[in-house]
């Protein structure tokens, strides 16, 4: 009786949890991007990025314009637009007709809670620090604008140089606490087209 209890107690999350609301798909334009657990992303996988669930829940996304649905691994955080519940891969999106559409109402269900965290990194769930990507330029006078408006505004934005040598203006190490109000203050700002990525915690130098 005790092992039967247990068994629903842990099923429990699962019979319980339905979410509505609406679903976008989302990709890279970054070689060997991680996803907030640690994983490489692939749009080729059945995954997804969601606020909450934990890193490894399959969940079950059913478009109720056509009653389409596909089983999807949380393996990302977002989506980070208000009123979307869940991010799907390109080959996600296209099991359940939505690529062309862009967004859909859908119900979630949880078919399987994972026995422990699915994470790459050292400890569970996310890392806590956040990349952002604000844009990539080929001219560097763009860049130069760009870069010294977000100074005057108070960010401290970080050039990289890409593999195609363009110039890239990001974000880095924003923690967890700090990153919907950043999110909003680039909303404000007009900086809706975005690339949002979890990544290592900055090096800290222990020896001073």
């Amino acid at each position: 009786m005790k092992s039967k209890i247990v068994i629903l107690l842990l099923l429990l999350p699962a019979l319980l949890f339905a979410e509505r609301g609406i679903a976008s798909w989302y990709t890279s334009d970054v070689e060997e991007a991680l996803t907030a657990n640690g994983e490489l992303f692939n749009e080729e996988a059945l995954t997804a990025a969601h606020k909450s669930l934990t890193f490894g829940t399959i969940v079950r996304v059913n478009n109720l314009s056509n009653n389409l649905y596909v089983d999807v691994k949380i393996n990302d955080r977002g989506p980070f637009v208000e009123g979307r519940i869940i991010d799907l891969t390109p080959r996600a999106a296209k099991e359940i007709d939505l690529l062309e559409k862009g967004i859909t109402e859908v119900e979630l269900e949880i078919i399987e809670i994972p026995k422990k965290v699915d994470s790459k990194y050292d400890r569970p769930g996310d890392t806590g620090w956040y990349k952002i990507q604000i844009g990539s330029f080929a001219d560097p006078t763009n860049l130069y604008n760009l870069y010294h408006k977000f100074l005057d505004l108070g960010f401290k934005p970080i050039v990289e140089i890409t593999e195609n040598s363009l110039l890239r203006l990001t974000l880095r190490w924003i923690s967890e606490d700090e990153i919907k109000e950043s999110l909003k203050v680039l909303e404000l700002l007009g900086f809706t087209n975005i690339l949002l990525r979890s990544e290592q915690p900055p090096i800290v130098d222990t020896t001073l």
